[in-house]
């Protein structure tokens, strides 16, 4: 080589590790040909909403696992503290990764809905982890094993609703019309 010649720019290792994981999907804001919201990007949407999902749901029954299992809370905290660890987690995702060309003029609006439709699901979580809780007999692996499927169903029960909400309700894009299911 000589002086001349420069070697080609090193890619960053998130852009290659990005791209063996997910090859085929743009980024997801992209519009294909300027006919708003297709088909394809509610799809790959879709795909990063459970990504997004997959990740902070683990996140989330670790910490509740580890607090009940371990006897550092009661269901109900460690519902509230999973949630809350978990609820961080899939806004920065959702908002920077899912919904990349959502309007940001009112992010107060948009945080608002956010933890409001987090704090819904938190109360059924909450509710459903105690009450199964109350009602198992022991303190031991079963008893934490129940209450971990209950929590970890109620978020599933409610995985398609909540993505319909932030669809529609949360991460709007910018432009004017498009809504929840592409003509």
């Amino acid at each position: 080589m000589t002086v001349q010649e420069k070697a080609p720019p090193a890619q960053a290792p998130a852009i290659e590790v990005e791209a063996a994981l997910v090859p085929s999907l743009p980024p997801a804001g992209r519009r294909s040909q300027g006919t708003g919201l297709r088909q394809s990007t509610l799809i790959h949407r879709l795909i990063r909403y459970a990504g997004t999902s997959v990740a902070s749901t683990v996140t989330s029954e670790l910490v509740l696992l580890a607090l009940f299992g371990f006897h550092r809370a009661s269901a109900a905290q460690s519902a509230v503290a999973a949630t809350a660890v978990g609820g961080l987690l899939s806004y920065l995702l959702s908002r920077y990764w899912i919904w990349a060309d959502a309007d940001r003029s009112h992010p107060a609006r948009q945080m608002t809905l956010y933890w409001v439709i987090t704090l819904l699901g938190l109360g059924i979580s909450t509710w459903a982890t105690s009450e199964v809780a109350a009602h198992t007999v022991g303190a031991g692996t079963l008893r934490t094993g129940l209450v971990g499927v209950v929590y970890l169903a109620t978020y599933v029960a409610l995985w398609v609703v909540k993505f319909g909400l932030y669809q529609k309700l949360l991460f709007r894009p910018r432009s004017v019309g498009e809504g929840f299911f592409p003509v």
